[in-house]
């Protein structure tokens, strides 16, 4: 079994069109997506176009809920935008998204951990400062019960893969649509780099093994179009990768 996991797409039509075009030279079973589909300054219906014609496997993150689900004058400048543009049937689709889900028996899928959305499961911050989470932290977050092989996660837009002491793999595949920097748990070297972020997971004799891949596209094309959206923060991430 072969599968392509994507994570906070953010509007970014660009690095998607990128990515589904890398995820087509794979042959992959099944596409998997977690979350946090249209939230930034870029092109959320452009972005919904593309998401409807993929088979896929989702669930809603946290910017996904806050849409839907919060008030509306509560909403940021570009979050009110985002839901101004998109069609009843978009926002119909992520009311009905689950917060987690399973997979094939084998792949648990949430946006932060399995216990929150908003969980840094992978990262902690201490101080000012973030760093990977231990093996005892990342288990901390796992529902009692059944356990799965394989667990994977979003919402930090950091690529990485943890494996716990018992062979359980839990990975980030790192962001579509705003990318940050990628570290595994064998690599302490980070490296930066703006180039669109997910992954492909693959399950052999062994075990499952999780390919953190990254996808040039013409990131300075995005950053424009933040800009001209009026984020400059974005802009900067989307030329050189985000920054904490």
């Amino acid at each position: 079994m072969r599968l392509a996991v994507i994570s906070d797409v953010h509007g970014n039509a660009l690095a998607l069109e990128a990515v589904l075009a890398d995820i087509d030279r794979h042959d992959v079973d099944a596409v998997l997506n977690l979350g946090d589909h249209f939230v930034g300054p870029l092109e959320p219906v452009r972005t919904a176009g593309m998401l409807a014609k993929v088979e896929m496997t989702a669930i809603r993150g946290n910017t996904d809920r806050y849409l839907v689900d919060a008030d509306p004058d509560l909403l940021d400048t570009h979050d009110q935008e985002t839901l101004a543009a998109l069609d009843d049937a978009t926002l119909s689709w992520l009311r009905a998204l689950p917060e987690t889900r399973v997979f094939e028996d084998q792949v648990f899928l949430s946006h932060g951990s399995p216990l929150s959305d908003e969980t840094y499961w992978l990262d902690r911050k201490d101080r000012k400062a973030f760093r990977v989470a231990t093996g005892d932290e990342v288990a901390a977050e796992l529902p009692s019960g059944k356990r799965y092989p394989l667990y994977c996660c979003g919402h930090t837009h950091v690529a990485r893969v943890i494996t716990l002491d018992d062979g359980t793999v839990v990975f980030n595949p790192g962001s579509v649509g705003r990318p940050s920097f990628t570290m595994s748990d064998r690599d302490s070297a980070s490296r930066w780099s703006a180039a669109a972020a997910y992954a492909v997971v693959e399950r052999s004799a062994e075990g499952w093994h999780v390919n953190l891949r990254q996808v040039a596209y013409d990131n300075m094309a995005a950053a424009a179009i933040a800009n001209a959206h009026g984020s400059a923060k974005w802009a900067r991430d989307l030329e050189h990768g985000r920054t904490r």
